[in-house]
């Protein structure tokens, strides 16, 4: 079972199917205000940010559904340790369509860059 289902339930709908999407790596954990997943993209980390689909049931309503982040990793590329850094959200989207697009469009991004690596 996901970390996501375990910490906020198997209710959760995170809009997309996490098997389309193999480089997102489940980091939610139950103290977080939604679930997370990161991701790695020339050399530097990102976590994407899931919230409610109903934005009432979201702890700031100020929200989007999904936000995308730059990361700074405080362990190693082996274990990292990621959290949020300072700095504005680097993409906001509310709806799954949109979230999917951007999503598709990484791994478009990631599979070139394995082929030129």
């Amino acid at each position: 079972m996901n970390n996501y289902l375990k910490s906020f339930g198997n209710s959760f709908e995170l809009g997309f199917k996490m098997s389309e999407y193999p480089f997102l790596v489940d980091q939610s954990y139950g103290n977080d205000m939604c679930p997370s997943f990161h991701f790695k993209l020339d050399s530097a980390y990102y976590i994407l940010w899931v919230d409610h689909a109903a934005v009432e049931k979201r702890e700031d309503e100020s929200n989007s559904r999904y936000t995308v982040v730059e990361a700074e990793n405080l362990g190693d590329n082996e274990y990292p340790e990621l959290q949020t850094k300072a700095s504005p959200a680097l993409a906001e989207f509310e709806t799954v369509a949109d979230i999917v697009i951007y999503l598709n469009e990484l791994k478009i991004r990631l599979a070139a860059e394995k082929v030129t690596h």
